[in-house]
């Protein structure tokens, strides 16, 4: 399958997922809108004859933006948003029981999406010790999806304030193999391609 035809040429921020391998872990991130451009993504990915599913970790998804990006195209939103699939997940332990049954079952033509995963490690109900074992744990399991060439596309905030994240976030920044920042200023965004591995 092809996204070429199906997104605009002039339009940057499309750019990473027309050149993406889909065999590497990759990350979206930004400090804000990379939610909202993550779903556009998946509305291109349907229209190029892929199913998409979240794993959503802090109730980043939002079916009304998929509905307004079809409109904009002056295509009906029902046939998008059933291949788009949703997952949500609260807790630590439930975000990694959720992927690994994922790593375990992947299914056919389908791109995964990891909506702000981290979050969840950094609740005050889980103890600062066991949230950074538990991120550590986690980004052992995402780093067994390209392994596996399971596409998976990681979504998450640039900064968190709480400690365990500033120790992680670079592991994870170093874990992928494709890493875009969305960038946003005046009200333009833009792509920033920090890393991109080899198309093979």
């Amino acid at each position: 399958m092809s996204l070429t035809k199906f997104l605009d040429s002039t339009t940057d921020l499309y750019h990473p997922i027309r050149h993406w391998n889909q065999k590497d872990l990759s990350l979206l991130t930004g400090e804000k809108g990379q939610y909202k451009l993550a779903l556009r993504w998946q509305v291109a990915f349907v229209q190029a004859g892929y199913k998409v599913f979240n794993l959503d970790c802090a109730v980043r998804f939002n079916p009304f933006l998929i509905t307004a990006e079809t409109r904009l195209q002056n295509i009906p939103p029902e046939p998008f948003l059933e291949e788009i699939l949703i997952q949500r997940a609260f807790t630590p332990y439930q975000i990694l029981d959720s992927l690994i049954a994922l790593l375990q079952n992947p299914k056919p033509d389908t791109i995964y999406f990891l909506l702000a995963p981290c979050k969840q490690f950094l609740d005050g109900d889980v103890k600062d010790d066991e949230g950074l074992f538990l991120l550590h744990k986690m980004l052992h399991v995402l780093e067994s999806f390209p392994k596996r060439q399971i596409p998976l596309l990681v979504v998450e905030s640039w900064s968190y304030r709480h400690k365990n994240f500033q120790k992680f976030f670079p592991k994870l920044l170093g874990s992928a193999n494709n890493l875009w920042e969305l960038q946003t200023e005046d009200g333009l965004s833009r792509i920033k391609t920090r890393k991109i591995a080899l198309a093979g």
